[in-house]
C-alpha cells in the first residue's frame, strides 16, 4: 500500500513539473517565433529597398529624369509599401547620379514602439547620349535593317547600342559571346512580337532579368530580355501575331541601362538577329 502511494505521488509530481515546464517554455517559444518573423520582415524590406534604389539610379543615369527615377523607386519597392518609404532623395550632376533612401520597418511584436529605420544609398555615372549609333529610322549612321528579312522589328524607336558577337562583358568583365543585339530606349518603350508564334516563357531568368521566348516553329525562336515584371503583357501558352505589343523596355537583370536585348535562335543556336529583321 505504501509503495502504491509513492507511485501515485511520483506521477502527480511529474505531471505538475511538466505543466510548469509547459507554462514557462510556451511563451519563450512564441517570443522566439516573433523574433524570427521580425528578422524575415526586416530582411525582405532591406532587399526590396536595395533593388528599388538600384533601379531608380539606372533610370536617372540613362534618362536624366529625376521624377521618372522617383516613380521607378516606388514601383520597384512595391506600390502597397509606399507608406514604408520615409524619404527618397536623388541628385544628378554632370558626372554622377547619387540616390539615398530611408525606409521604415515596423516592430511587429511591440505595439507603440517606434519603427526601425534602414538607410541605403547608391550611385552611378551619368551615361552619355549614344553618338553614331544606328536606329530603326535611319539615325546618324543610317538604317541597319536588312531587306527581305523574315522577322519584323521588335521595337520601332530604339537605338542599336551593341551588336551580335564576342565582346568584353560590361558587368562580368570577361570576353563573352553577346548572343543578340541591344536596342536602347526609355523605360516602357513598346516591344513587339517579331513574328507569329507561341509564348513558351515569360518571367524571371537570372542575368536576363525577365525573359520572353516566342517559338515561331521550324526551329526558330525569338528572345526578349531585361523587361521589368510590370511591363510583361503576355503569358506562356499565349498565341501572338507579328507586331503584337508584348512588353516594354526595362533594365532588369545584368543591365547598365534601359534596353531590349533581342536574340534569334535557329535550331537551338543563337544567330545574328540583323540577318532576319525587315523594315516592317
Amino acid at each position: 500500500m505504501r509503495i502504491f502511494s509513492k507511485i501515485i505521488y511520483s506521477v502527480r509530481r511529474k505531471k505538475g513539473a511538466s505543466t510548469t515546464e509547459f507554462i514557462v517554455i510556451m511563451p519563450l517559444f512564441f517570443l522566439l517565433a516573433l523574433v524570427v518573423w521580425q528578422l524575415v520582415v526586416a530582411g525582405l524590406a532591406v532587399l526590396d529597398a536595395q533593388a528599388a534604389i538600384r533601379d531608380a539610379v539606372k533610370v536617372a543615369s540613362t534618362e536624366g529624369d529625376e521624377e521618372k527615377a522617383k516613380e521607378q523607386f516606388e514601383t520597384s519597392f512595391g506600390s502597397h509599401q509606399k507608406e514604408a518609404i520615409e524619404s527618397f532623395e536623388l541628385e544628378i550632376d554632370d558626372q554622377e547620379v547619387i540616390a539615398k533612401a530611408k525606409i521604415k520597418i515596423p516592430i511587429i511584436f511591440a505595439e507603440g514602439m517606434p519603427d526601425m529605420t534602414y538607410n541605403t544609398s547608391s550611385k552611378a555615372p551619368v551615361l552619355q547620349k549614344y553618338v553614331g549609333a544606328y536606329s530603326f529610322g535611319g539615325g546618324p549612321g543610317g538604317s541597319f535593317i536588312t531587306t527581305g528579312g523574315i522577322l519584323g522589328p521588335p521595337t520601332k524607336s530604339a537605338v542599336l547600342t551593341s551588336r551580335f558577337g564576342y565582346r568584353f562583358h560590361p558587368i562580368r568583365h570577361i570576353r563573352k559571346l553577346h548572343a543578340g543585339i541591344d536596342l536602347a530606349g526609355p523605360v516602357g518603350t513598346p516591344i513587339y512580337a517579331a513574328g507569329d508564334g507561341v509564348v513558351i516563357r515569360a518571367g524571371t531568368s537570372n542575368g536576363y532579368g525577365n525573359l520572353i521566348i516566342i517559338d515561331h516553329g521550324n526551329g526558330m525562336q525569338t528572345w526578349y530580355a531585361h523587361m521589368f515584371p510590370q511591363h510583361i503583357y503576355v503569358r506562356p501558352g499565349q498565341q501572338v501575331k507579328r507586331g503584337d505589343h508584348i512588353a516594354g523596355i526595362g533594365s532588369a537583370g545584368w543591365s547598365t541601362g534601359p534596353h531590349l536585348h533581342f536574340e534569334v535562335h535557329v535550331n537551338g543556336q543563337p544567330v545574328d538577329p540583323l540577318r532576319y529583321i525587315s523594315k516592317s
